[in-house]
């Protein structure tokens, strides 16, 4: 049994309570109608504007900067060069061939070789010697042996030395051409030369072997 005061329990399709015989419910707003009818909504503001266009990123940007520009390309150094004339200058002058030998007889030299070269070869006490000779009478720079390839002479001349350069027991004055099986001495040491010359080969101005 119903009363006057029952809740009714029909709904519309938006959930609102009608009494169950309206077809219609008041409470919707009708889904058709005149214009004037028509729920009206005011624009939000900037919605009437069109929209902005919208930009493609610039791939040249470079970052930490506002422009357009390309990046800037490294570029590379030139590579250094050398005018062959100079590098064919340097190897000749660094290829000294060897043309003797001179081998320690006794003191701290003994048993020791030293390559005898083309062009000049110093003898002393100086680190920087072609021969070093570890000894309190020679001088820094004693004595240069010099070979002259055109002349194929082995030229061995004192450095205005304290104490004299000697061969075969016999100071010289102050130079003298050395042939092999001759003894140097300076101080206290001696040096057995020996020249490649007496086997028969020698070396040329053009470094060929003849």
């Amino acid at each position: 049994m119903t009363g006057e005061w029952d809740v009714a329990e029909k709904r519309c399709e938006n959930g609102h309570f009608i009494d169950e015989s309206w077809d219609i419910c008041p409470y919707c707003p009708p889904d058709s109608g005149p214009a004037g009818d028509l729920q009206v909504v005011k624009p939000r503001r900037g919605d009437d504007e069109p929209p902005a266009p919208r930009r493609e990123p610039d791939r040249y940007a470079r970052r930490g900067s506002g422009g357009s520009e390309p990046p800037e390309r490294p570029v590379a150094a030139p590579p250094h060069t050398v005018a062959a004339s100079r590098l064919e200058l340097e190897s000749a002058q660094t290829l000294r061939y060897v043309v003797g030998w001179m081998i320690g007889l006794n003191g701290t030299i003994r048993g020791e070789s030293f390559p005898v070269r083309m062009g000049r070869n110093v003898l002393g006490r100086s680190r920087s010697s072609d021969v070093m000779i570890h000894d309190e009478q020679a001088s820094a720079h004693h004595a240069d042996l010099v070979y002259r390839p055109e002349e194929k002479r082995y030229i061995l001349m004192d450095h205005n030395s304290t104490n004299g350069t000697y061969v075969n027991g016999v100071e010289i004055e102050p130079r003298r051409d050395l042939v092999s099986r001759d003894i140097v001495t300076i101080g206290s040491h001696k040096l057995l030369f020996i020249a490649l010359s007496d086997f028969g080969l020698s070396w040329d101005e053009d470094g060929e072997l003849r």
